[in-house]
């Protein structure tokens, strides 16, 4: 019996340290974007960020960048207590430039690094915008990098992939709780509306929505991102809701369609995604997703 026990424990001792050391390791897995380039997913330190390849860019936009002491005088009182999260993918262009000065700009405040949560996410269809372990889930991360700032438990604001003002303008806002809005006015209204009403229900009155949305809203990229986060983490009549009122929006850009006829051929509805690819190629004739999608959907 005491032979049993301790190979049990033995074989505890090593499956413990076995999976320490694979959680530890983590970061080191292989994974590749969807241009074919080495990326980092999940949660992770700037030590990591400053490892090949991406030292390359990170280290370079940290020390090029010149921090506005200024404003820095006046956050570094106000970061006690406070939790930065930021999300960023090491695919993305903004987040390459962005990020590093974000780090240079917490440190020279003397935020500690144990008030910094580094989450990276995944720019593949099947998990867009979506870490492994889905620290994304509620937090409705539809560009990159946001960095989000927390007093306790509750979420001050965020900055939305680049600043309006400047990093430290736009953060001593944050810290001062002084009204401030992220870039992507429009999609952070939709967000907000579309937690006090389901989709239905806004898209009932969709001439209000419209209104409401059309002097906040820049281009046709703002409602497609969102849309396609929606649709990635499972919420489509979200999508659905905003990519048709981004048609509405903007009734000649063909993408708009593309994307209308992209969920509506994932909901499986092949007469609508069908009428969408159409409208595609009637804007853009010879388009050749729409050429190739209406081919498939003959079946």
């Amino acid at each position: 019996m005491r032979l049993i026990c301790i190979a049990a424990m033995a074989v505890f001792i090593f499956c413990s340290c076995n999976r320490k050391t694979a959680i530890s390791m983590s970061h080191n897995q292989s994974y590749l974007d969807t241009r074919g380039n080495p990326m980092l997913l999940g949660v992770h330190t700037k030590a990591d960020l400053q490892e090949l390849p991406y030292k390359e860019w990170f280290d370079k936009n940290y020390n090029d960048y010149s921090v506005d002491t200024t404003a820095i005088a006046l956050i570094q009182p106000l970061i006690k207590h406070k939790q930065f999260e930021i999300f960023m993918g090491t695919w993305c262009g903004d987040s390459k430039r962005e990020v590093p000065r974000m780090y240079k700009i917490l440190e020279d405040a003397g935020v500690q690094p144990s008030q910094i949560k580094l989450i990276m996410v995944d720019n593949h269809d099947s998990a867009y915008k979506q870490s492994p372990g889905h620290e994304e889930k509620g937090k409705q991360i539809h560009r990159v990098p946001d960095l989000l700032v927390y007093n306790g438990k509750k979420e001050m604001n965020r900055i939305v992939e680049s600043p309006v003002l400047s990093l430290e303008k736009d953060l001593l806002a944050i810290l001062k709780t002084n009204t401030y809005q992220p870039n992507y006015k429009g999609a952070s209204w939709l967000l907000h509306f579309s937690e006090e009403k389901n989709a239905a229900t806004i898209m009932n009155d969709k001439a209000n929505t419209i209104a409401a949305l059309q002097p906040l809203i820049r281009q046709s990229s703002e409602l497609n991102s969102l849309g396609y986060m929606w649709m990635h983490a499972g919420a489509t009549d979200k999508a659905l809701m905003a990519f048709e009122l981004n048609a509405l929006l903007y009734p000649d850009d063909a993408n708009v369609y593309d994307s209308l006829g992209e969920i509506n051929a994932k909901l499986d509805k092949k007469e609508e995604a069908r009428k969408y690819y159409k409208k595609v190629l009637e804007i853009q004739p010879g388009n050749e997703n729409a050429v190739k999608m209406l081919e498939k959907l003959k079946y």
